[in-house]
């Protein structure tokens, strides 16, 4: 199965950096303009520099977001601003998070994965990815050398073997790195360099297969820049890698919400009409909450939306008949006719609304937020519809991942993101 090694990270010498926090970042997918002048101003060594620059209008093929960003990148090693382990290693990473007044902890750790192609079915993708991201990444890459961010990938382990042994090092070592980020989330690093150890993670992890949580554009991209560069950087086969047990119980997937709007010619009598083909409906009562009933349909393995109109009104859509959804999906598997993302997207935006896969996925008429208030408020501007889902189970994952489908786009959301500036993958080592 995936070969999974520990290497000598890159991270930031905290003898030139005393606040973790001024220079690390979300996610670059997750940054706006906004937000990237914000971490820019935090500090002159913030890795957004390096993750997500600047661009100008005067940006020419020699001077450009990717050229300086691997000039900052030498600079910060030369300076002794990011320094190289001395030893290889797995980097433990805990997040401690709060929602709805739970708080929970996830474990997983920062290892280098050995690259293969998704056919041999040891790393399984849920996704479908777009050419432009990749193009960005696949720049960035080559100008470095280095990976900046990892990607998100989780394993099953009931028996919580490595687990056990992650316990063990977080109630018997100071981290390495502890800050609190600025929504207030906990994260800390312990590096975990004893060979024993790691020997004995490489062993586990042999025999599990890993799903891609997040970051399906960059291990495409790094499979590209692999099959480019293999005989150029001594680890391009390597990618940097975030693993957690999907049995871990701070492992959160959040659901996604959709807004429709700009529908020409929409009569919302006739629509609710239609919608009888597929679902009962019931109407929901002002004190209801959203939240609390599509859980009790899911609890009860229904597929269930709440929809919100105009009106304005609630209304509970339950579907009737799973079978017209495999019916109106050939070739899908019945893991991919289970979801509720594309029990939406075929029977109600398709079928119903009449949208088309290319106007679903260029998001012409439909936004996503994963907020409830922010989705309901939305009817008080220019939504015409929205629908609240219940968030997608790992269960769901791994089965549409192991049938070889790709779920709709926006079906997961993995709670909290990765920070990146953690931990860096240099590919010349």
């Amino acid at each position: 199965m995936p070969k999974v090694i520990s290497f000598r990270g890159i991270r930031y010498n905290p003898e030139k950096i005393d606040d973790m926090a001024a220079v690390v970042t979300p996610p670059y997918d997750v940054i706006d303009s906004t937000a990237q002048k914000k971490y820019y101003e935090k500090s002159p060594y913030n890795v957004i520099r390096l993750e997500l620059g600047y661009q100008f209008p005067e940006d020419n093929e020699k001077n450009n977001r990717y050229t300086r960003a691997a000039r900052d990148y030498r600079e910060w090693l030369e300076n002794e601003v990011l320094i190289r382990e001395s030893k290889p290693a797995f980097y433990l990473y805990e997040q401690e998070f709060s929602l709805a007044t739970v708080n929970y902890r996830r474990t997983g750790f920062f290892a280098r994965v050995q690259l293969e192609e998704f056919s041999k079915g040891r790393i399984l993708p849920h996704e479908e990815t777009l050419l432009n991201p990749k193009a960005d990444r696949l720049a960035l890459m080559s100008a470095c050398g280095a990976n900046f961010s990892p990607i998100f990938a989780f394993y099953v382990d009931p028996e919580l073997t490595l687990d056990q042994e992650f316990d063990k090092i977080k109630n018997s070592q100071q981290p390495e790195i502890c800050l609190t980020d600025e929504v207030g989330e906990k994260h800390r690093i312990w590096v975990m360099d004893d060979p024993q150890l790691q020997q004995k993670v490489g062993s586990v992890l042999e025999q599990k297969r890993l799903y891609i949580a997040d970051g399906h554009h960059r291990y495409e991209t790094a499979m590209e820049f692999f099959r480019r560069n293999h005989d150029k950087y001594k680890a391009a086969g390597y990618i940097l890698m975030y693993l957690v047990n999907a049995c871990d119980p701070g492992l959160v997937i959040l659901p996604t919400h959709r807004i429709v709007h700009s529908l020409p010619s929409f009569e919302l009598s006739n629509f609710l009409k239609e919608l009888e083909k597929f679902f009962v409906l019931e109407k929901i009562s002002g004190t209801a909450k959203p939240d609390t009933v599509l859980k009790e349909q899911q609890d009860a393995g229904k597929t269930a939306f709440v929809m919100g109109t105009k009106e304005p009104a609630l209304y509970l859509l339950v579907l009737k008949d799973p079978a017209k959804m495999r019916e109106l999906s050939p070739g899908k598997s019945a893991a991919w006719c289970s979801l509720d993302a594309a029990v939406l997207q075929t029977l109600i935006f398709q079928q119903l609304l009449g949208l088309t896969p290319d106007s679903i996925a260029k998001q012409e008429n439909i936004t996503y937020t994963r907020d409830t208030e922010e989705t309901l408020d939305a009817l008080g501007k220019n939504a015409q519809l929205v629908f609240l889902l219940n968030p997608t189970k790992i269960s769901q994952i791994m089965a549409v991942a192991e049938s070889g489908d790709k779920m709709p786009q926006k079906s997961t959301y993995f709670y909290p993101k990765l920070l990146t500036g953690l931990v860096i993958n240099d590919l010349n080592s």
